[in-house]
Protein backbone atom coordinates (compact mmCIF):
# COMPACT_ATOMS: atom_id res chain seq x y z
CA UNK A 1 0.00 0.00 0.00
CA UNK A 2 1.35 3.42 -0.92
CA UNK A 3 2.13 6.13 1.63
CA UNK A 4 -0.50 8.33 -0.04
CA UNK A 5 -3.16 5.71 0.51
CA UNK A 6 -2.03 5.33 4.11
CA UNK A 7 -2.30 9.10 4.57
CA UNK A 8 -5.86 9.15 3.31
CA UNK A 9 -6.79 6.32 5.63
CA UNK A 10 -5.24 8.15 8.57
CA UNK A 11 -7.37 11.25 7.92
CA UNK A 12 -10.63 9.44 7.10
CA UNK A 13 -13.36 10.06 9.71
CA UNK A 14 -13.98 7.16 12.07
CA UNK A 15 -17.19 5.30 11.43
CA UNK A 16 -19.77 5.52 14.24
CA UNK A 17 -20.14 2.29 16.18
CA UNK A 18 -23.93 2.67 16.14
CA UNK A 19 -26.16 3.08 13.04
CA UNK A 20 -27.73 6.16 14.67
CA UNK A 21 -26.18 9.30 16.10
CA UNK A 22 -25.52 9.79 19.80
CA UNK A 23 -28.11 12.61 19.93
CA UNK A 24 -30.85 10.36 18.60
CA UNK A 25 -29.83 7.56 20.97
CA UNK A 26 -29.93 9.94 23.95
CA UNK A 27 -33.38 11.21 22.94
CA UNK A 28 -34.64 7.66 22.37
CA UNK A 29 -33.54 6.55 25.84
CA UNK A 30 -35.05 9.66 27.43
CA UNK A 31 -38.36 9.27 25.58
CA UNK A 32 -38.51 5.59 26.49
CA UNK A 33 -38.14 6.56 30.15
CA UNK A 34 -40.74 9.34 29.88
CA UNK A 35 -43.44 7.65 27.84
CA UNK A 36 -43.22 3.92 28.69
CA UNK A 37 -45.37 4.53 31.78
CA UNK A 38 -47.73 6.68 29.72
CA UNK A 39 -48.22 3.90 27.17
CA UNK A 40 -48.76 1.38 29.97
CA UNK A 41 -51.46 3.61 31.48
CA UNK A 42 -53.11 4.09 28.09
CA UNK A 43 -53.36 0.33 27.60
CA UNK A 44 -53.92 -1.14 31.06
CA UNK A 45 -54.43 1.40 33.86
CA UNK A 46 -58.15 1.58 34.67
CA UNK A 47 -59.85 4.81 33.65
CA UNK A 48 -56.67 6.04 31.93
CA UNK A 49 -56.59 3.01 29.62
CA UNK A 50 -58.06 5.10 26.80
CA UNK A 51 -56.32 3.22 23.96
CA UNK A 52 -58.07 0.02 25.06
CA UNK A 53 -61.49 1.67 24.63
CA UNK A 54 -63.34 1.84 21.33
CA UNK A 55 -63.53 5.65 21.29
CA UNK A 56 -59.74 6.06 21.37
CA UNK A 57 -58.44 2.77 19.97
CA UNK A 58 -57.19 4.57 16.85
CA UNK A 59 -54.34 6.09 18.91
CA UNK A 60 -51.80 3.25 18.41
CA UNK A 61 -52.63 3.14 14.68
CA UNK A 62 -52.00 6.88 14.31
CA UNK A 63 -48.75 6.57 16.31
CA UNK A 64 -47.55 3.73 14.07
CA UNK A 65 -48.40 5.60 10.85
CA UNK A 66 -46.73 8.79 12.10
CA UNK A 67 -43.57 6.90 13.13
CA UNK A 68 -43.47 5.14 9.74
CA UNK A 69 -43.78 8.47 7.93
CA UNK A 70 -41.13 10.05 10.16
CA UNK A 71 -38.57 7.30 9.52
CA UNK A 72 -39.35 7.10 5.79
CA UNK A 73 -39.09 10.86 5.19
CA UNK A 74 -35.99 11.10 7.38
CA UNK A 75 -34.23 8.46 5.28
CA UNK A 76 -35.05 10.48 2.16
CA UNK A 77 -33.29 13.55 3.62
CA UNK A 78 -29.90 13.83 1.92
CA UNK A 79 -28.67 17.18 3.29
CA UNK A 80 -25.89 17.41 5.91
CA UNK A 81 -27.10 17.26 9.51
CA UNK A 82 -25.60 20.53 10.72
CA UNK A 83 -28.07 22.40 12.95
CA UNK A 84 -27.53 26.13 13.46
CA UNK A 85 -26.70 27.22 17.00
CA UNK A 86 -30.05 29.02 17.13
CA UNK A 87 -31.84 25.72 16.32
CA UNK A 88 -29.97 23.94 19.11
CA UNK A 89 -31.02 26.53 21.68
CA UNK A 90 -34.58 26.38 20.36
CA UNK A 91 -34.54 22.58 20.66
CA UNK A 92 -33.54 22.81 24.33
CA UNK A 93 -36.35 25.29 25.01
CA UNK A 94 -38.95 23.10 23.30
CA UNK A 95 -37.63 20.03 25.12
CA UNK A 96 -37.95 21.83 28.47
CA UNK A 97 -41.53 22.78 27.57
CA UNK A 98 -42.39 19.18 26.63
CA UNK A 99 -40.85 17.75 29.81
CA UNK A 100 -42.69 20.34 31.93
CA UNK A 101 -46.04 19.50 30.31
CA UNK A 102 -45.40 15.78 30.75
CA UNK A 103 -44.38 16.13 34.41
CA UNK A 104 -47.30 18.35 35.38
CA UNK A 105 -49.89 16.29 33.49
CA UNK A 106 -48.56 13.04 34.97
CA UNK A 107 -48.64 14.49 38.47
CA UNK A 108 -52.23 15.65 37.94
CA UNK A 109 -53.22 12.44 36.05
CA UNK A 110 -54.22 14.29 32.89
CA UNK A 111 -53.36 11.56 30.39
CA UNK A 112 -54.51 13.62 27.37
CA UNK A 113 -51.82 16.25 27.98
CA UNK A 114 -49.32 13.53 28.85
CA UNK A 115 -49.71 12.06 25.37
CA UNK A 116 -49.66 15.51 23.74
CA UNK A 117 -46.28 16.27 25.38
CA UNK A 118 -44.74 13.69 23.01
CA UNK A 119 -45.05 16.18 20.13
CA UNK A 120 -42.76 18.96 21.47
CA UNK A 121 -40.23 16.32 22.53
CA UNK A 122 -40.09 14.84 19.02
CA UNK A 123 -39.84 18.38 17.53
CA UNK A 124 -36.93 19.07 19.88
CA UNK A 125 -35.14 15.90 18.73
CA UNK A 126 -35.54 16.79 15.05
CA UNK A 127 -34.27 20.34 15.63
CA UNK A 128 -31.32 19.13 17.68
CA UNK A 129 -30.22 16.63 15.03
CA UNK A 130 -30.89 18.46 11.77
CA UNK A 131 -32.11 21.96 12.57
CA UNK A 132 -34.89 23.84 10.82
CA UNK A 133 -34.24 22.28 7.34
CA UNK A 134 -34.83 18.77 8.70
CA UNK A 135 -37.91 19.91 10.65
CA UNK A 136 -39.29 21.44 7.46
CA UNK A 137 -38.77 18.12 5.68
CA UNK A 138 -40.51 16.21 8.49
CA UNK A 139 -43.30 18.68 9.28
CA UNK A 140 -46.07 16.42 8.00
CA UNK A 141 -45.07 13.30 10.03
CA UNK A 142 -44.65 15.52 13.10
CA UNK A 143 -48.08 17.04 12.52
CA UNK A 144 -49.61 13.58 12.09
CA UNK A 145 -48.74 12.75 15.72
CA UNK A 146 -51.64 15.07 16.66
CA UNK A 147 -54.10 12.36 15.62
CA UNK A 148 -52.84 9.92 18.28
CA UNK A 149 -53.73 12.32 21.13
CA UNK A 150 -57.02 11.34 22.81
CA UNK A 151 -59.24 14.41 22.92
CA UNK A 152 -60.97 15.14 26.25
CA UNK A 153 -64.68 14.54 26.61
CA UNK A 154 -65.65 18.22 26.99
CA UNK A 155 -64.45 18.70 23.39
CA UNK A 156 -65.64 15.46 21.78
CA UNK A 157 -68.94 14.79 23.57
CA UNK A 158 -71.01 17.72 22.19
CA UNK A 159 -69.66 17.16 18.67
CA UNK A 160 -70.18 13.38 18.88
CA UNK A 161 -73.76 13.83 20.09
CA UNK A 162 -74.49 16.23 17.21
CA UNK A 163 -73.01 13.84 14.62
CA UNK A 164 -74.83 10.82 16.05
CA UNK A 165 -78.17 12.63 15.98
CA UNK A 166 -77.73 13.76 12.38
CA UNK A 167 -76.56 10.29 11.27
CA UNK A 168 -79.53 8.67 13.03
CA UNK A 169 -82.00 11.05 11.36
CA UNK A 170 -80.53 10.58 7.88
CA UNK A 171 -80.39 6.76 8.18
CA UNK A 172 -83.97 6.62 9.46
CA UNK A 173 -85.24 8.86 6.67
CA UNK A 174 -83.40 6.97 3.90
CA UNK A 175 -84.53 3.52 5.05
CA UNK A 176 -88.09 4.79 5.64
CA UNK A 177 -88.18 6.07 2.07
CA UNK A 178 -86.91 2.64 0.96
CA UNK A 179 -89.92 1.00 2.64
CA UNK A 180 -88.41 -0.34 5.84
CA UNK A 181 -90.39 -0.17 9.13
CA UNK A 182 -88.00 2.15 10.94
CA UNK A 183 -88.16 4.97 13.46
CA UNK A 184 -85.87 6.45 16.06
CA UNK A 185 -85.89 7.94 19.54
CA UNK A 186 -82.84 10.09 20.05
CA UNK A 187 -79.89 7.98 18.84
CA UNK A 188 -81.74 4.67 19.23
CA UNK A 189 -83.00 3.23 15.92
CA UNK A 190 -85.95 0.81 15.95
CA UNK A 191 -86.11 -1.28 12.77
CA UNK A 192 -88.64 -4.11 12.76
CA UNK A 193 -88.41 -5.93 16.13
CA UNK A 194 -84.83 -4.76 16.71
CA UNK A 195 -83.24 -1.71 18.32
CA UNK A 196 -79.81 -0.29 17.53
CA UNK A 197 -77.93 2.28 19.56
CA UNK A 198 -75.84 4.63 17.41
CA UNK A 199 -72.83 4.77 19.71
CA UNK A 200 -69.66 6.90 19.61
CA UNK A 201 -67.77 3.98 18.07
CA UNK A 202 -70.28 3.90 15.20
CA UNK A 203 -70.70 7.53 14.32
CA UNK A 204 -68.96 9.75 16.81
CA UNK A 205 -66.05 12.12 16.92
CA UNK A 206 -63.60 9.20 16.82
CA UNK A 207 -64.59 8.12 13.32
CA UNK A 208 -64.62 11.72 12.11
CA UNK A 209 -61.12 12.16 13.55
CA UNK A 210 -59.84 8.95 11.96
CA UNK A 211 -61.34 9.68 8.57
CA UNK A 212 -59.97 13.23 8.69
CA UNK A 213 -56.53 11.73 9.40
CA UNK A 214 -56.94 9.28 6.52
CA UNK A 215 -57.97 12.09 4.17
CA UNK A 216 -55.03 14.29 5.13
CA UNK A 217 -52.74 11.29 4.69
CA UNK A 218 -54.24 10.75 1.21
CA UNK A 219 -53.66 14.40 0.27
CA UNK A 220 -50.05 14.18 1.39
CA UNK A 221 -49.41 10.96 -0.53
CA UNK A 222 -51.06 12.21 -3.74
CA UNK A 223 -49.13 15.53 -3.48
CA UNK A 224 -51.26 17.82 -5.61
CA UNK A 225 -49.52 21.00 -6.69
CA UNK A 226 -52.70 23.08 -6.40
CA UNK A 227 -53.13 24.59 -2.92
CA UNK A 228 -56.78 25.44 -3.67
CA UNK A 229 -57.49 21.83 -4.57
CA UNK A 230 -55.80 20.54 -1.42
CA UNK A 231 -57.77 22.95 0.78
CA UNK A 232 -61.03 22.06 -0.96
CA UNK A 233 -60.40 18.33 -0.54
CA UNK A 234 -59.40 18.72 3.13
CA UNK A 235 -62.60 20.71 3.78
CA UNK A 236 -64.80 18.18 1.99
CA UNK A 237 -63.44 15.35 4.13
CA UNK A 238 -65.92 16.37 6.85
CA UNK A 239 -69.06 15.67 4.71
CA UNK A 240 -67.26 12.62 3.29
CA UNK A 241 -66.79 11.30 6.85
CA UNK A 242 -70.46 11.93 7.60
CA UNK A 243 -71.55 10.06 4.45
CA UNK A 244 -69.25 7.15 5.31
CA UNK A 245 -70.77 7.00 8.81
CA UNK A 246 -74.28 6.95 7.35
CA UNK A 247 -73.21 4.11 5.04
CA UNK A 248 -71.90 2.09 7.98
CA UNK A 249 -75.02 2.51 10.09
CA UNK A 250 -77.26 1.59 7.13
CA UNK A 251 -75.14 -1.54 6.64
CA UNK A 252 -75.59 -2.50 10.31
CA UNK A 253 -79.31 -1.73 10.32
CA UNK A 254 -79.98 -3.85 7.22
CA UNK A 255 -77.78 -6.62 8.57
CA UNK A 256 -79.74 -6.71 11.82
CA UNK A 257 -83.14 -6.47 10.14
CA UNK A 258 -82.55 -9.27 7.62
CA UNK A 259 -80.30 -11.66 9.60
CA UNK A 260 -81.07 -10.96 13.25
CA UNK A 261 -79.47 -9.27 16.23
CA UNK A 262 -76.78 -11.92 16.72
CA UNK A 263 -75.39 -11.39 13.22
CA UNK A 264 -75.65 -7.61 13.48
CA UNK A 265 -73.73 -7.51 16.75
CA UNK A 266 -71.35 -10.37 15.92
CA UNK A 267 -68.33 -10.59 13.64
CA UNK A 268 -69.98 -8.56 10.89
CA UNK A 269 -70.37 -5.63 13.31
CA UNK A 270 -66.59 -5.36 13.29
CA UNK A 271 -66.60 -5.82 9.52
CA UNK A 272 -68.79 -2.72 9.32
CA UNK A 273 -65.75 -0.75 10.46
CA UNK A 274 -63.98 -1.88 7.29
CA UNK A 275 -67.04 -0.77 5.31
CA UNK A 276 -66.70 2.65 6.92
CA UNK A 277 -63.10 3.15 5.86
CA UNK A 278 -63.54 1.64 2.41
CA UNK A 279 -66.51 3.95 1.86
CA UNK A 280 -64.54 6.93 3.19
CA UNK A 281 -61.60 6.16 0.90
CA UNK A 282 -63.83 5.66 -2.16
CA UNK A 283 -65.71 8.92 -1.50
CA UNK A 284 -62.39 10.76 -1.09
CA UNK A 285 -61.04 9.38 -4.39
CA UNK A 286 -64.30 10.23 -6.18
CA UNK A 287 -64.32 13.81 -4.87
CA UNK A 288 -60.65 14.15 -5.77
CA UNK A 289 -61.38 12.94 -9.32
CA UNK A 290 -64.24 15.45 -9.57
CA UNK A 291 -62.01 18.31 -8.39
CA UNK A 292 -59.35 17.23 -10.90
CA UNK A 293 -61.90 17.30 -13.72
CA UNK A 294 -63.14 20.76 -12.71
CA UNK A 295 -59.55 22.06 -12.52
CA UNK A 296 -58.81 20.62 -15.99
CA UNK A 297 -61.89 22.32 -17.47
CA UNK A 298 -60.96 25.67 -15.91
CA UNK A 299 -57.38 25.40 -17.21
CA UNK A 300 -58.62 24.47 -20.68
CA UNK A 301 -60.96 27.50 -20.83
CA UNK A 302 -58.21 29.76 -19.51
CA UNK A 303 -55.79 28.67 -22.23
CA UNK A 304 -58.52 28.95 -24.89
CA UNK A 305 -59.32 32.55 -23.90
Amino acid sequence: MSNEALGLAAHAPAKPWLPISGDILAYAIGMLGMFSFTVYDLLYNGDNALWSKGEFSHGPIMLTVAMFLLVTRWREYDQPLAPHRRDIWLSWAILAFGVLIHSVSRALTIVHLEVASFIPVIISMVLRVGGTPLLNKLKFPVFFFVFMVPLPGFITDPISQFIKMRVTEVVTELLWQAGYPITHTGVVIAIGPYQLLVADACAGMRTLFMLEAMGIFYINVVKHSSLLRNVALATLIVPISFTANVTRVIFLALLTYHFGDEVGQGFLHGFAGIVLFVAGLLFTIMIDALLRSIAAIIDKRRHAA
